[in-house]
């Protein structure tokens, strides 16, 4: 709250007397919004939001398709070093004295990040483990530069989101256009085949992901009245047809009860109650298709393959029964590649990803690196269902209910991947709704504070004034 001095006249002495005057609940968020985003305007802020988080996104994508994980290859020194370009430039374009916000979640996110850098001197890959929890910690560093760019306007952060994951989405469509032999993985396209990025070497699981996503956000925003239905109809359309032709049916789940976890716990809002009865009215729409809904989700696969989950319980058995001595018990293996070898006699079967992110903590980073993900991302869900304003609300649990369904069987919450940023979106959205109500909180709950006298005060030297 800014104290300034005017000039007011006595209503007794006829005098003018300089008086300390407080600022009105406007005037104090007027002023408080100035402060915060210092040389951004709304314009500007979107295009340092939109670039920022775009190259962040890049440094989760593979680069290169001889590592389709990401991981293990020279972009990876790449990928840091654009990351601390991302932060020295953030810290260049913020005004001085910038006022800079760590929320709990994230917190705890640092303070595993930490751990991984200092404890890899235990694991055998010790270079590779510091080297990727180094580029996790400049990772969770990125949104808190970020603080006073979005802060007074948590939706902007919404859109800067949503037109990266479109600016990808339309890299995928380019290159199924452009160059179709390496856009359709192991089948005919629009047939059996999965849609992979050409451009950006993405697996056909991030390509669903990048739509599921896309598709929520645009969806809420609309529920809102926030998006124009041509755009709705545009961003749903290309997002679909980026899950329908991956294949991805964690993608598919994910987004349908995430969608629906979002506009439940925001009832409250006229947002929520349409969200609601869009999905009942898409759901009975659908219903004449469910036969080709079904078969696209059995996939041709055999009943053993659907028990397996594609052979994911496989890798998962195979972590659950090893022996574990005590430092790998409570250290693991290491952050690195996220894969691993099953053997038969003399010979490989297999080199099989994890595919579950909380085995993968466990074989990476042991039973103290899980526990500290644990917490992190139960911190950051719990912080999401509690954000006070309700359209804030239903974006972060939209994107942390995305997180809890895909991480079950994907993996990457242990590292710096686009599960990652997705938690640290919902919590930065809620972060800047909770210091928004904050600010307004005591303006309504100080009916004979200081403010109100000097209203009542400025209303007996005026009045006329209503």
């Amino acid at each position: 709250m800014t104290i300034h001095k005017t000039t007011s006249k006595s209503p007794r002495s006829g005098c003018k007397a300089d008086i300390p005057a407080l600022t009105d609940a406007a005037a104090g968020r007027r002023t408080i919004g100035r402060g915060a985003h210092g040389r951004f305007d709304d314009r500007t802020a979107f295009i340092v939001l939109f670039v920022v988080w775009w190259l962040v996104l890049l440094t989760v994508q593979p680069w290169t398709r001889t590592d389709p994980a990401g991981a293990g290859d020279g972009s990876s020194a790449l990928k840091g070093a654009l990351l601390m370009l991302c932060i020295v430039c953030l810290l260049m374009m913020l005004p001085p004295r910038a006022a800079l916000r760590v929320p709990g979640p994230t917190a705890l996110y640092l303070l595993y990040g930490s751990y991984v850098v200092i404890f890899s001197v235990l694991q055998p890959n010790a270079v590779e483990s510091a080297f990727r929890g180094t580029r996790l910690l400049l990772g969770l560093l990125v949104p808190v530069m970020l603080w006073p760019v979005v802060r007074g306007r948590p939706r902007l952060m919404i859109y800067a989101c949503t037109a990266a994951y479109g600016g990808l989405a339309l890299t995928v469509l380019a290159g199924a256009a452009l160059s179709p032999e390496q856009a359709w993985q192991e089948g005919k396209p629009f047939q059996s085949a999965r849609l992979v990025g050409a451009f950006l070497p993405m697996m056909a699981p991030r390509v669903g992901e990048i739509g599921a996503i896309l598709v929520g956000l645009t969806v809420i925003l609309w529920t809102q009245r926030k998006l124009h239905l041509v755009l709705l109809l545009a961003a749903v359309s290309v997002g679909t047809g980026l899950i329908v032709f991956s294949h991805t049916r964690t993608a598919a789940l994910a987004l349908v009860l995430a969608l629906l976890a979002a506009f439940l716990t925001c009832l409250g809002s006229p947002g929520g109650r349409r969200g609601l009865v869009l999905m009942i009215s898409a759901s009975a729409a659908a219903l004449p298709f469910m036969p080709t809904v079904i078969a696209w989700a059995l996939r041709g696969q055999e009943t053993e393959q659907l028990q397996n989950l594609t052979g994911r319980t496989t890798a998962w058995d195979f972590i659950l029964s090893q022996p574990y001595d005590p430092l790998l018990f409570w250290f693991g293996h290491g952050l690195g590649d996220k894969r691993i070898v099953l053997r038969r006699g003399q010979g490989d079967i297999n080199v099989v990803p994890i595919d579950n992110s909380w085995l993968d903590a466990f074989w990476e980073t042991g039973a103290i690196g899980t526990i500290l993900v644990a917490l992190a991302v139960l911190a950051a869900l719990l912080y999401s269902l509690t954000t006070p304003g309700l359209a804030a609300r239903a974006f972060a649990v939209f994107l942390m209910s995305y997180v809890m369904v895909s991480s079950v069987s994907e993996s990457g919450l242990c590292d710096f991947s686009s599960l990652t940023l997705l938690v640290l979106v919902a919590v930065l959205v809620s972060a800047v709704d909770r210091a928004d109500a904050r600010e307004k909180k005591p303006h309504r709950q100080a009916p004979f504070g200081p403010a109100r006298l000097m209203s009542s005060g400025q209303a007996s030297s005026h009045p006329g004034t209503i």
